[in-house]
Formats: structure tokens, C-alpha cells, sequence
């Protein structure tokens, strides 16, 4: 498995425009108009957004012991602060590693550095799933939603 971390925008039009070709296939259609409703009917996401599902299911997992234990050193979960702000006692964020100037385009793209700022992003309601069959359920909703509705 590859798992695209910041890949840049080039590489994810190249990516989509094989899921959009591999839809076409799949409802033998032809042409370039319609891709989204099938990919919406298939319950497909697109690239950017399945992307950014995995990177989050590999943090689930790895969060709940789910995961080679090698990954549980890439992603550290943010200590409370002492201040009493809603955000500040949310123990579902992850630490973000901070990026040297000198490696910034290598280190942007390690994992440690790029999963924490997608978690980060989700509703705390969806870090907060009970189990991973929920987790997924909630997190492909989410993304879809992200995805579709506009």
C-alpha cells in the first residue's frame, strides 16, 4: 500500500482522471459529462478526499492499537493546557511536529507531520467514535459531504 501524503495538485488531477476513466468503465459510459453523479451514485470519493480517509484510518487505528508499532511513534496525542478553553481540554488533538526550514518539502509529507493536521481537522464528534465500524461510517459521511454537497 502507498499512502499519498501532499502529493501536489498535478499528481491528484493525473489521479482522478483514472477513477473518473475506471467510473466511465464501470457504468459504460462515454465522454467527460457526468462523472461526479456516478462517482456520487457509487458512493466513490474522489482522490483528495480518499486520500485523507486513509491518513485518518491509519491514525484510528494507530490510536486505538490497531496498527504495526512502529506508526505509534509517528503521531502524538497534544497534552491539556492549563488555560480552561473548550479547545484546550479536547484530548482527541494530536501534537503538530514542527517543520525546520532546512527539510520543509521532505518533512511535509511524513506523516507526522501531515496526519495530525487532518485529524486535527475533523469534528471532535467523529475522533471521538467508539469503534472503528463507527469511525468509518462517520468519516466517509463526513468526507462525502466535504466532497458533494456544496
Amino acid at each position: 500500500k502507498v499512502l499519498c501524503v501532499d502529493i501536489n495538485d498535478r499528481d491528484i488531477k493525473r489521479l482522478q482522471k483514472v477513477q473518473n476513466a475506471a467510473t466511465r468503465f464501470i457504468y459504460g459510459k462515454r465522454g467527460r459529462r457526468g462523472v461526479t453523479e456516478l462517482r456520487k451514485r457509487s458512493h466513490f470519493l474522489p482522490v483528495k478526499q480518499r486520500i485523507d480517509y486513509k491518513i485518518c484510518m491509519l491514525v484510528y487505528k494507530t490510536l486505538h492499537g490497531q496498527s504495526p508499532s512502529y506508526m505509534c511513534d509517528m503521531i502524538e496525542r497534544r497534552s491539556p493546557k492549563t488555560k480552561s478553553l473548550r479547545v484546550d481540554n479536547d484530548d482527541t488533538i494530536l501534537k503538530e511536529v514542527r517543520r525546520s526550514e532546512f527539510h520543509y518539502d521532505s518533512t511535509k509529507r511524513a506523516f507526522s507531520v501531515a496526519a495530525p493536521k487532518i485529524w486535527n481537522q475533523l469534528p471532535r464528534r467523529i475522533r471521538n467514535s467508539e469503534t472503528l465500524t463507527s469511525f468509518k461510517s462517520s468519516l466517509k459521511s463526513y468526507f462525502f459531504s466535504i466532497a458533494y454537497e456544496q
